[in-house]
Parts: C-alpha cells; structure tokens; sequence
C-alpha cells in the first residue's frame, strides 16, 4: 500500500513540478527571404482546365504526351456509362412491362442490376480519372519550371580490375 502512495506522489510531483521550471527568456529572430520565383504556369488554372476536361490541363503545362492518354481514359469511361444506362433503362422497362410469375423475371432483375452497377462504377472511375488528371496538372504547373542540367546523371560501370566490383557515380 506504501509503493502505492509514494508512486502517485511522485507522479503527483512530477506533473505540478512543471509549474516551477522557468525557460529561457532570450528570443532570436528569424528573417523570412522572399521567394524571387515566378511561377509561369499557374498551378490553380491547370486544375480548372482539367476538372473542365481532363486534359486540357495536362495540355496547359504542355505535357502533350499525357494528353490524349486522360482523354482516352475518359472518353472509354464516359463511352461505358452511357452504354450500361441504355441497357440499364431496356431492361428496366423489360421488368416493368413483365408478370412476376414469368420464368425470365429474376433474370431479367438481375441483368438490370448488373447494368446498374456497372454504370456505377464507371462513373466512379471517372471521378478518379477527374481527381489524377487535376492531380497531375498541378504538380506539371510547379514542376514546369524546373531545371534539370545535364551534369545530373548517373553512370553504372564494372571495374577493370580481375576483382569484380560494381560502381555508382552520381554528379551534381
């Protein structure tokens, strides 16, 4: 019962002895230099022209490789959704129009549903490509004035010496 009471005393101490325990009164100033980079793509109009068409930003910070690869992506996904909603909606008047009794009733539901989800996750899948597209242009709009000099390089060799050995020379 005794090494109870002298451990909460302790944490007792412990906890209330920090109010008695003064810092350094000195301060140092930190200056703050202004960044004298301009940006010339601007990174906030790569997002909207890609959430407008995905790849249009890509096309701003001139990654025209990128380009037709979201457009693809999203036309295929767009080309997707509108086929399962007409399949969707032909079988769903199918299923109105029929008897429950019929043979073909739970098929035809479950066709229906099978349409449905798909034309779900295709719309899913393009709010992604939206979400990478947007994504990317904005990180191609900072990125797009960044220099990279041809001293940054790497060589992998094997040295000439009877002892095989293998090197990494990396230049800045």
């Amino acid at each position: 019962m005794k090494f109870f009471v002298n451990i909460i005393l302790l944490l007792i101490f412990t906890f209330f002895s920090n109010a008695f325990v003064y810092s350094q009164q000195d301060t140092i100033k930190i200056e703050k230099k202004e960044s004298t980079m301009a940006l010339t793509k601007s990174p906030s109009v790569a997002i909207y022209r890609s959430l407008i068409l995905p790849g249009l930003g890509q096309l701003y910070v001139e990654s025209y490789w990128k380009a037709p690869i979201v457009f693809a992506a999203a036309g295929t996904l767009i080309y997707i959704i509108i086929d399962n909603q007409i399949k969707f909606s032909d079988y769903d008047k199918r299923l109105s129009n029929m008897d429950k009794t019929n043979t073909e009733y739970q098929l035809t539901k479950l066709y229906r549903e099978y349409y449905r989800d798909n034309r779900d996750m295709g719309a899913l899948y393009l709010i992604g490509v939206y979400l990478l597209a947007s994504v990317d242009a904005y990180v191609g709009a900072h990125l797009y004035d960044f220099q990279v000099d041809e001293n940054l390089s790497y060589n992998i060799g094997l040295s000439a010496l009877p002892i095989p050995k293998v090197s990494l020379k990396i230049n800045f």
